[in-house]
């Protein structure tokens, strides 16, 4: 962090909620606005077996990424995962727990769009918001995941009699108050009897969701001298449409919880520890965003250093169409891999609900930029998944939030700065070890001293975008209209715009409207 007299955002505003220790940690993921998604992609009704074999695939590679993740649960657009109860994955700081699954869940899921909808073009970013819960013992964990099970057959059931009754000619109204008050059994007369459907026959994958958890599975890796086969036990990630209400498959796969319950279970109980935090009122939100493993993602695709505009450009568009998107979101400043969102003091986004803004902002971010990839790097295959990680941060005023802007900025200068004079000396021949010997602990001067004497470079020509970064706001643009045959009529209409500016008190009091938006966006 640059030593400034801004970092005091840092030091007094931020904190990291950490999860209880020896507690089960479950991050639940869900499609935002499904319902919408589903119509425009043209999903099959009531289940469409190609969208839930795609989240299966996301699931898989949740597991395949995160090896503390024990097992998943999956029904819909909705998806369970659960991390081991000693686990110390991020030292189980919640934020960055949240902010890693849903946006590497997000990033599978459109990178695997075409997999399994070859003929269907992604017409919109789909994104998920989620939440952390934790839970102190098995028995907890098991009710947890068997009122998940009820609720996939709960919802299965009238979902079927639904679509049934509407596809047999009834509109979705008259078809809501045929099963209005109806009891399980009474569904499955309605379909036997008007549809000649037995409910116990249709896919398991629609009726109990589907389970990935990795099994144990003899692999033959050679023979020995007599032709004998030598095998390894090996663990293989495996998705599974099965009951996991009763004791029979944990009593098969003990070594997943590593215990076996057998207690009834009282699956309503689970509801009383997901914890819903709330963001203070009156107070300033940020979302930060930041690209995990940026340094071995930028290799892997051979991106420009120290600088690769590109790749700035994408990140300032997928910052725009977030701020579209969400419209209490009044400013964003972004550098290198970064963004920060800020959003209106009286937002009530999600009701202020601190998991579900940081992941669905973070989730939709992540699914621009998965999209907008190729119009960007037209040459580029996208060759490992881009994911992010996310904060989110409250402040009390406006005062605060421009010097939270300014320490961040000022960071932007710090770190570009070293970086052009690091890579002006990797590339001029000397090895990166050096580079780092020479730069180490010369001031903002020095730097600018050597730029100047050894490559001819003036730091202050460099690019704005390099050296201050990004800011993304709306500005009002005024339009004529012409209105009759003389009348011209003005209307105004706010527009995104992406500039490269000191943000010092002139910026802020050229544009005193950022933080006293009431216009329609």
């Amino acid at each position: 962090m640059a030593n400034s007299k801004y970092e005091y955002v840092k030091r007094e505003f931020e904190f990291d909620r950490s999860l209880p220790a020896s507690n089960w940690i479950v991050v639940r993921i869900d499609g935002c606005h499904f319902h919408r998604f589903s119509e425009i992609h043209d999903f099959e009704k009531p289940n469409d077996e190609s969208a839930l074999r795609l989240m299966n695939a996301c699931a898989t590679s949740m597991l395949e990424k995160f090896r503390d993740m024990v097992f998943a649960y999956g029904v819909s657009d909705e998806y369970s995962f659960f991390f081991r109860e000693g686990t110390e994955f991020y030292q189980r700081r919640e934020s960055k727990i949240l902010s890693l699954c849903v946006s590497f869940f997000t990033s599978v899921y459109v990178m695997k769009w075409k997999d399994f909808f070859p003929s269907k073009e992604l017409k919109e970013p789909p994104y998920f918001d989620g939440r952390v819960v934790c839970y102190p013992n098995l028995k907890t964990i098991r009710d947890y995941m068997a009122w998940r099970q009820v609720d996939c057959h709960t919802n299965n059931q009238y979902n079927t009699c639904f679509w049934m009754l509407v596809k047999s000619g009834r509109t979705e109204k008259e078809a809501q108050q045929t099963l209005k008050g109806t009891f399980s059994k009474d569904k499955n007369e309605l379909l036997l009897q008007q549809f000649q459907i037995n409910y116990d026959d249709e896919p398991a994958i629609f009726r109990k969701g589907s389970c990935v958890y990795r099994a144990k599975v003899e692999t033959k890796v050679k023979s020995d001298d007599h032709g004998n086969p030598i095998t390894r036990t090996q663990s293989v990630t495996t998705v599974a449409n099965i009951d996991i209400i009763g004791p029979q498959f944990w009593e098969t796969h003990q070594d997943i919880l590593h215990e076996v319950g057998t207690e009834k279970c009282k699956y309503e109980l689970v509801k009383k520890f997901d914890t819903i935090h709330r963001l203070p009122r009156c107070n300033w939100t940020i979302v930060r965003i930041n690209a995990c493993q940026f340094d071995q993602f930028s290799l892997i695709h051979t991106l420009d250093k120290p600088n690769d505009e590109t790749a700035l450009r994408l990140m300032n568009a997928s910052a725009s169409l977030v701020m579209e998107w969400f419209p209490d979101i009044i400013f964003g400043y972004g550098f290198n891999n970064e963004y920060s969102f800020v959003f209106q003091e009286k937002t009530e986004l999600y009701q202020r609900q601190e998991s579900l803004i940081l992941s669905s902002c973070l989730t939709y971010f992540t699914s621009v930029y998965v999209t907008m990839w190729k119009e960007f790097f037209p040459k580029k295959e996208l060759l490992q998944l881009p994911h992010f990680e996310a904060e989110i941060l409250c402040y009390p005023k406006p005062k605060i939030i421009c010097d939270y802007l300014s320490w961040r900025q000022a960071e932007c200068h710090r770190t570009n700065q070293y970086n052009t004079c690091f890579w002006m000396l990797v590339k001029s021949g000397k090895d990166k070890s050096e580079a780092h010997e020479i730069l180490k602990g010369t001031l903002s001067k020095d730097k600018n001293e050597l730029l100047f004497q050894r490559f001819q470079m003036n730091y202050n020509n460099e690019p704005a975008m390099f050296r201050k970064g990004s800011c993304a706001y709306r500005q009002k643009v005024e339009e004529f209209t012409k209105v009759g045959d003389s009348e011209n009529v003005t209307r105004e209409r706010w527009d995104m715009t992406v500039a490269h500016v000191d943000m010092k008190p002139g910026f802020w009091r050229k544009h005193p409207y950022i933080f006293n938006q009431c216009h329609s966006v």
